[in-house]
């Protein structure tokens, strides 16, 4: 283990010893069956944070608990039907009641690859096979070498034979091979490289989708994994002589396993080669059955390709090679649904470091990892404190931009099983793992056709280099793909630490109610509809305040319960109403009692309200209400305006008018009368009625209203006049005179024009021309246009006639 690593468990072991010596609140209860323990995790999630196997509850350690866990985790993932056993070590402390800190290690891996020839890994050309002719390294689809010079096929994927040469990480400079080229012809001069020579590997370039280009190496996507070639077909000559093969089913991008991308044999192992530390943060009270945190985890790795050691163990699979570490964000809540019942959920996203390395040129990148959406829920069932049966689904989705993976498959599983409690603070767990969408023939479309393209740059045993694109078509399950089987895996967990001690049952006294306050004893009704109190003692207020005082020597939460004979409670807590709406004559009671958790088991307070008749009511007067009504419009002066009084109910018993001017004619002493407006030309008269009822309630009032006398009408008004105009003038002084027309709605245009008949032709059809020309908008028919015929010159006048007024003559 490194000093770093040591130093870090040396410091958790520390704090422990630090919080085991402070006081604890927030206990447990003792009659509470469900313990807690640390999660597993694998394939995927992080373990170490409390939870089930890989799911987090809502639950922390309290302060001063820790727990340490070992385990044994075996899981399988696809492309590869890849079978990974894991012992996770775990600490974890709880910081305090909410936060809770761990650390977590593989101590062991192994890794164990079942099919091979489906992953990338396998295809690198530090890496053999045993075939018929011996150890050769398979044959894979990359990118075209790169030489100095011109190549005649830059960034294409070309078709690597088998039998390439074996090269060593880090590759860049090898051999690349002769890409089915015999002497004296060779592989360089077509890829740009000198005469007489093969073509190398590498450099490695940037570019890619994420990942650097590594030609002759990686695939055409980026990364240094290679296509992978699932099956060839011979290739013969014309006498029929096998020459070579050519692939016949392959893909361009890679294929991997995000836990072990690099992986090229089919057995690793390697140890203590991640860790990961993170906290537990529970937002809310830990004593609620509802929860809701957050888990913040970082995890670094100890193997990555910055030299041969380390991309060594990557190809043995000791993890996926994220130089700077991944950082992982899961939300988490839980709900006890019952004592024996607990539901919890996660929602998670982890960010995944990408994979570089170190090249003479510099460092690039081997590997755009995927990210990972991980969700997750758990049931688990406390029968009791000894026993906790679990059952889990969760499913990983790589998401983000990413290297392509040409047969990623997104995890899904299910795990069922128990943890049995030897004691709250020492136990263990058994569960079964199952895979839910293994990559077996089921998931492969079988009516969906895959077609994908390659460049053989070469065809084998020709005097010359003749390149041939071949096409990979295929539906179903391809020709040469090896399906998972056997996918499920397995957990068990055992773990130790320390608990505080769970509060012990209390004895509940209950609680009393000492007191029963009522806003008023006793509730006079209210008068029948036309009658009223004499005493204004009898009302409709039905509604009676209550009061009640408590004691509980726990101090526990109250819930206060009110029982009555009628009428309803409105309201809760000590202090609320007692509604009798609807109650009749008679006597009713209410009871007040207090719950602290033990039901109604204090004191109770009964109070009695009496609901009377009201014994003084009278019949109520109603007087009636009075209006006038006067002239609609304008009165001319020396006719006759009416004005003419309404009273409601029994009506009037007598009327008295006066007016502000002019002079009653008629009607005094009626409902209505006439009023002479004579001389009261532009005058408002205001007719007021005072009049009298029914004298025993002493109904009586005043009324009024006004009508509007017209003014004088006035006569003609001369506006304009002019002679001799030319068009535009005459276009002028017809629209002034149309705006000093509109300004009176009711008055009416009056033109004169005086001159020769020939003039008064002349002047009638100008005025025409300026009144009806388009635009203008002028209402023709408000003037009239009259002809005087004299000796000349010609002589127009504007006339406005107000409503009323005589036209005035030429």
């Amino acid at each position: 283990m490194k000093f770093a690593n040591k130093a870090f468990v040396l410091t958790l072991l520390m704090l422990t010893l630090v919080f085991t010596a402070v006081a604890q609140k927030n206990l447990k209860p003792a009659s509470d069956p469900r313990n807690t323990a640390p999660t597993v995790g694998t394939g995927g999630p992080y373990g170490g944070p409390t939870g089930l196997f890989t799911v987090y509850d809502g639950s922390t350690l309290r302060r001063g608990e820790y727990t340490l866990s070992g385990a044994l985790s075996n899981w399988d993932r696809d492309p590869g039907n890849v079978d990974f056993t894991a012992m996770p070590l775990s600490f974890q402390v709880g910081l305090s009641d909410n936060v809770e800190l761990f650390f977590e290690t593989e101590g062991f891996r192994q890794v164990k690859v079942n099919s091979r020839r489906n992953l990338s890994g396998s295809y690198a050309q530090n890496t053999q096979f045993v075939t018929t002719s011996g150890l050769q390294v398979l044959p894979a689809i990359v990118m075209a070498p790169q030489g100095p010079g011109t190549s005649q096929f830059p960034g294409r994927a070309i078709f690597r034979p088998q039998g390439a040469p074996w090269v060593q990480f880090p590759f860049s400079g090898g051999n690349a091979g002769t890409y089915g080229l015999v002497p004296p012809f060779f592989s360089g001069p077509i890829f740009g490289f000198g005469a007489n020579t093969n073509a190398q590997l590498g450099p490695p370039r940037a570019g890619g989708n994420g990942a650097d280009n590594f030609p002759g190496i990686g695939s055409v996507y980026g990364s240094i994994l290679p296509g992978i070639v699932l099956a060839t077909v011979p290739l013969t000559n014309n006498a029929g002589a096998a020459i070579g093969t050519a692939p016949s089913v392959f893909t361009l991008a890679p294929t991997y396993v995000a836990d072990a991308p690099f992986m090229s044999r089919s057995f690793g192992e390697s140890s203590f080669s991640n860790q990961t530390v993170g906290i537990k943060w529970r937002f809310n009270n830990v004593m609620k059955p509802i929860s809701y945190g957050v888990v913040l985890a970082y995890r670094w790795y100890g193997d990555n390709g910055s030299d041969f050691a380390g991309y060594n163990m990557l190809q043995r699979g000791a993890g996926p090679g994220g130089n700077r570490g991944d950082i992982s964000v899961t939300a988490f809540a839980d709900a006890r649904l019952a004592k024996w019942a607990n539901l919890s959920a996660n929602v998670g996203f982890m960010y995944a470091a990408d994979a570089k390395g170190e090249f003479p040129g510099g460092t690039f990148t081997l590997l755009d990892r995927p990210n990972e959406l991980q969700a997750a829920v758990g049931v688990d069932f406390p029968v009791n404190k000894f026993f906790q049966p679990i059952v889990e689904f969760r499913t990983t989705q790589y998401v983000g931009g990413r290297t392509p993976n040409a047969l990623e498959q997104n995890p899904m599983d299910a795990l069922a099983g128990a943890r049995i409690f030897i004691r709250r603070w020492v136990g263990f767990g058994l569960g079964y793992r199952y895979n839910i969408n293994q990559q077996d023939g089921s998931s492969f479309d079988g009516t969906t056709r895959f077609t994908t393209n390659v460049l053989v740059p070469c065809s084998p045993g020709n005097t010359a280099c003749q390149p041939v694109t071949l096409a990979n078509s295929f539906t179903g399950v391809p020709n040469g793909f090896q399906p998972s089987t056997d996918p499920h895996g397995y957990i068990f967990q055992f773990f130790v630490g320390r608990r505080n001690k769970r509060q012990d049952a209390m004895v509940n006294d209950p609680a009393n109610v000492t007191g029963l306050n009522l806003g008023a004893t006793k509730i006079t009704l209210g008068c029948p509809p036309g009658k009223r109190s004499t005493s204004n003692g009898c009302n409709d207020n039905r509604t009676v305040s209550v009061a009640t005082s408590t004691s509980d020597k726990e101090n526990d939460p109250l819930t206060y319960n009110y029982t009555v004979t009628g009428g309803r409670i409105v309201g809760s807590g000590a202090n609320v109403s007692w509604d009798l709406s609807g109650a009749g004559k008679g006597t009713y009671t209410i009871t007040a009692a207090v719950d602290d958790g033990c039901g109604v088991c204090g004191k109770t307070e009964t109070r009695t309200v009496t609901v009377e008749e009201c014994t003084d009511c009278k019949e109520v007067c109603s007087c009636p209400t009075a209006s006038v009504d006067g002239p609609s419009g304008l009165v001319q002066a020396g006719s006759m305006m009416t004005f003419t009084a309404s009273v409601g109910g029994s009506g009037a018993n007598s009327y008295n008018w006066t007016v502000s001017s002019g002079e009653i004619s008629s009607g005094q002493g009626t409902s209505s009368i006439m009023v002479d407006t004579r001389g009261q030309e532009g005058r408002t008269i205001t007719a007021t009625v005072e009049w009298k009822g029914d004298e025993a309630c002493n109904c009586g009032g005043t009324a009024s209203a006004s009508g509007e006398v017209a003014p004088p009408i006035q006569g003609p008004e001369l506006v304009d006049e002019f002679g001799p105009q030319k068009d535009d003038e005459v276009k002028v002084r017809v629209d002034n005179f149309y705006i000093r027309l509109n300004n009176d709605p009711s008055a009416r245009g009056y033109i004169i024009n005086y001159g020769t008949a020939a003039q008064l032709r002349a002047r009638r059809a100008q005025l025409m021309r300026a009144i009806n020309r388009p635009g203008a908008g002028h209402d023709a028919s408000r003037v009239t246009i009259v002809d005087s015929t004299t000796s000349g010159p010609v002589n127009t006048k504007f006339y406005v006639v107000p409503a009323g007024a005589t036209n005035p003559n030429p």
